[in-house]
């Protein structure tokens, strides 16, 4: 029904006729080779950039702390003098 529709509001005295002809190669012209062949504006599309992935900040750890090694003191005890 659309097709139809199209048809009586736009219509063609030949068939191969495009309104929504797409310039896929980027030369500036549609329907290349045919008697409707036209020139068109060429949109260049804008690459998007990509958004960079925030990194998370790098966990910092509490620095070690070094403590000199504990000596083990031995209380040396005098012997008793027996009486």
């Amino acid at each position: 029904m659309l097709k139809k529709l199209k048809l009586w509001l736009f219509p063609t005295e030949v068939e191969g006729f495009k309104f929504d002809a797409v310039d896929r190669d980027g030369d500036g012209k549609v329907q290349e080779g045919s008697p409707f062949e036209r020139k068109v504006t060429v949109v260049k599309k804008t690459t998007a950039k990509k958004a960079t992935a925030k990194k998370s900040p790098a966990k910092k750890t509490a620095p070690v702390k070094k403590t000199a090694p504990v000596k083990k003191t031995v209380k040396k005890s005098t012997p008793k003098k027996k009486k």
